[in-house]
């Protein structure tokens, strides 16, 4: 009898746990930022209405991540119908440092009866948000999901949400699957996606669920990831785990009809209608919306009416855009379409989205003032960009950017930050001729955001000055590294010169400068010079007339520099070449049974031969094609390198002296990788050294004897930051090796990124 009883009152208070405990179906924690290190934080859950535990639980116990943990009170209880409840928590809690914090909620007990989650009347419900405390990224608040996780399915039918993200600060967001988690917040033992006869699965960018389509009714919990990114950083995410009740039904989904996407420019009106239809003739549709552009605190977009019920429901939106709306991720309504069938209605979802665009710069034009370009431009309205981008390309066949696009496509060069954004113009100095360059402008803002380019403007210098062709490796006998060199005489000679002219050609190699030639000759071969014995040659050459007085000087052109190194089972070639016509291509040959022959076609400084075999040695050369935009001057301007031998696994690495250089390198001030220095051991075995840092018009931007370099990527003749793009080097190093001095010569290209 005893033993009965025992068992009955056992009984008893397992059913009574179970009416108390069984009641958590969904559940997120998002957070405010207040200031300082302090956070509001607020706790989101959806309980099953008939259990007395989900009236009981005034407050909810919260870790911060900081090893701190306290209840916070309910401060909303609403019921919402369908047998779910609506408890929100909210506490604020300040941090004394900056760092990373899981913040978590765990609580006794999920549903009875989770199909996917095994013996879920026994787990807990667990949820997490990550914060991050970074002063340099900028304090956050994290996403706020706007809509609620009740809808319901039916078996065999299509089943969609979106949790209507809205990120206050503008980051962008990117969303996962991940799975629901347990006691201590571990994954739930035996735990499955649930099952779909054809997918079930997330959108990564705009956040729908897809579950197509559920085989077997019941309750379901799935979880997925909310992440923030800044400037490609993460600073926050928010997990939400919610409940899907899936039943038998032979209701079928609403139909949504309205446009997918918006472009427009910051200041315009949108204004479009939504509509709705059911399937099902019996049915009436109610019809809502929400997302970002409702949550803006200037100028918000509004709904009319804000819902609307009836079986062809209509809304009309209307956003009167402004410039604080700009921003570089695109906003997202989520529109919600619920009909009335029964035993189940269904919700359809459609996700819109607007581009709110910056307006371009207006009115650029470009003058030429001797060997400048100035640049001019109407003042930009918008009072929140940070910044004006200025944009240089060779040659002018300009674009119309699409209806929807923003920035710069490829091919243009950043020439110059304006962190004034009142300034109207800009000066571009010092601009070789032969070449017609086309400018655009945008303006930058905040959060990374872009405006639409500005019209093209373009220039050509006057042709008043010789423009060098060529100086290369005589094609006739590329053995002898004798160099050819040719110009051309200018086009626009001024009427107070007198004929017959003379040209005067110096050389600069290694750092000497004299002249090699003096005549009225276009062509000059330099016999006294082997190409492959050189680590630098420039020429350039001077015009005069009758009177020996000087009409003009040629911009500077350097001899394609080739160096070749074998590994053990490659040839590593690199090149340089400082010229002001444009470089096209480069064509690489390799010397094969005594022939050269091409092997590959190049549009970057270098090129790595794997086709190689350990102990043997081979041949290179290369040639780069290039031209002026000038009408008149000769296509394509091609310039051999002189011819380099290479033995594959001849050259073994010293144990005590390594010394290499980046390839790229990102001043910006950031504590990270702002020097371009090499990597080097074995430095106070270095007896000398020398290099030269230049820009492709053959400009010396920065030369030291400083073995460890330490360029900060600004010019020594303006002083000031380097645009981003790519540079080129020489370096000579001399050391103390195995056999006494040695030397290393290295040349290549850095780029600079910002």
């Amino acid at each position: 009898m005893k033993r009965r009883l025992l068992l009955i009152l056992g009984l008893f208070f397992g059913l009574a746990f179970c009416a108390m405990a069984t009641h958590q179906r969904a559940a997120e924690i998002t957070y405010k930022w207040l200031g300082g290190n302090a956070y509001e934080f607020t706790l989101t859950c959806y309980t099953y209405s008939p259990s007395p535990a989900g009236m009981q639980r005034d407050s909810l116990p919260v870790k911060w991540g900081d090893g701190a943990e306290e209840f916070i009170p309910r401060v909303v209880y609403q019921h919402l119908g369908d047998d779910y409840t609506l408890n929100v928590y909210k506490a604020v809690h300040n941090y004394s440092s900056s760092g990373t914090y899981t913040v978590s909620m765990e609580d006794a007990n999920r549903n009875y009866g989770v199909v996917n989650v095994p013996n879920s009347v026994a787990v807990p419900m667990y949820i997490e948000t990550e914060l991050v405390i970074n002063p340099f990224l900028g304090f956050n608040n994290s996403v706020q999901l706007l809509n609620a996780p009740i809808d319901k399915g039916c078996v065999g039918k299509l089943y969609l949400h979106n949790p209507s993200a809205y990120d206050p600060d503008g980051d962008s967001l990117s969303y996962k699957l991940v799975i629901c988690k347990g006691m201590d917040g571990m994954d739930i033992p035996g735990y499955s996606y649930p099952q779909a006869s054809q997918s079930f699965e997330i959108d990564p960018v705009t956040g729908e669920l897809r579950w197509d389509s559920p085989v077997l009714q019941g309750e379901y919990n799935v979880a997925f990831m909310v992440e923030e990114w800044r400037h490609g950083v993460k600073v926050g995410s928010v997990i939400r785990d919610m409940q899907i009740l899936i039943s038998a039904c032979n209701n079928d989904l609403p139909q949504i009809h309205c446009e997918d996407e918006f472009c427009m420019v910051a200041g315009e009106q949108l204004n479009f209608m939504i509509s709705a239809t059911d399937p099902n003739p019996h049915n009436n549709v109610t019809l809502a919306a929400s997302g970002a552009p409702f949550e803006v605190s200037v100028s918000p977009a509004i709904l009319n009416p804000e819902t609307d019920t009836g079986p062809n429901p209509e809304l009309e939106f209307l956003w009167n855009t402004v410039y604080a709306h700009i921003r570089n991720t695109p906003y997202q309504v989520v529109i919600h379409a619920k009909d009335d069938g029964v035993p189940v209605s269904l919700t359809n979802i459609k996700t819109v989205t607007i581009n709110v665009m910056a307006p371009k710069v207006q009115n650029l034009t470009a003058e030429v003032h001797g060997h400048d370009a100035t640049l001019s431009w109407s003042h930009y309205p918008c009072p929140n960009a940070v910044a004006l981008l200025v944009y240089r390309k060779a040659g002018c066949n300009g674009y119309e950017p699409d209806s929807c696009e923003t920035g710069i496509r490829e091919g243009y060069q950043l020439i110059a930050t304006l962190n004034n954004v009142s300034t109207t113009s800009y000066i571009d100095p010092d601009l070789p001729q032969g070449i017609e360059y086309e400018y655009r402008i945008l303006a930058q803002f905040p959060d990374g955001a872009k405006s639409i380019v500005s019209d093209a403007a373009c220039v050509t210098l006057k042709n008043d000055s010789p423009l060098m062709t060529h100086v290369s490796n005589d094609s006739i006998d590329l053995v002898s590294g004798q160099v050819v060199t040719r110009w051309v005489k200018p086009k626009e000679i001024d009427d107070q010169y007198i004929a017959p002219f003379s040209y005067s050609l110096t050389r600069i190699i290694d750092g000497v400068t004299s002249i090699v030639y003096e005549g009225a000759d276009t062509t000059f071969l330099d016999a006294n010079v082997d190409l492959a014995q050189v680590t630098s040659l420039i020429y350039k050459v001077q015009m005069r007339d009758a009177n020996q007085q000087v009409m003009g000087e040629s911009a500077t052109a350097s001899a394609v520099i080739l160096s070749a190194n074998g590994t053990n089972d490659e040839a590593k070639l690199s090149w340089t070449e400082s010229v002001p016509w444009m470089v096209d291509s480069t064509l690489v040959f390799k010397e094969v049974n005594g022939v050269f022959v091409k092997i590959a076609s190049a549009n970057s400084w270098n090129y790595t031969d794997s086709d190689v075999e350990s102990d043997a040695t081979y041949r290179y050369y290369v040639c780069t094609y290039g031209h002026y935009t000038l009408e008149g001057i000769m296509r394509p301007l091609v310039n051999y390198s002189a011819i380099k031998t290479v033995r594959i696994g001849h050259e073994e690495p010293t144990e005590e002296f390594s010394y290499e250089l980046p390839n790229v390198f990102t001043p910006n001030d950031d504590g990270y990788n702002d020097i371009f220095e090499p990597k080097v051991t074995g430095a106070d075995l270095i007896v000398s050294a020398k290099t030269v840092i230049f820009n492709r018009w053959g400009n010396i931007l920065h030369d030291t004897d400083d073995p460890l370099i330490q360029w900060d990527g600004k010019s020594k003749l303006t002083k000031m930051d380097c645009p981003p793009g790519t540079y080129f080097y020489v370096c000579d190093i001399t050391y103390i090796g195995k056999t006494g001095e040695e030397k290393l010569h290295l040349q290549g290209s850095i780029t600079i990124i910002r």
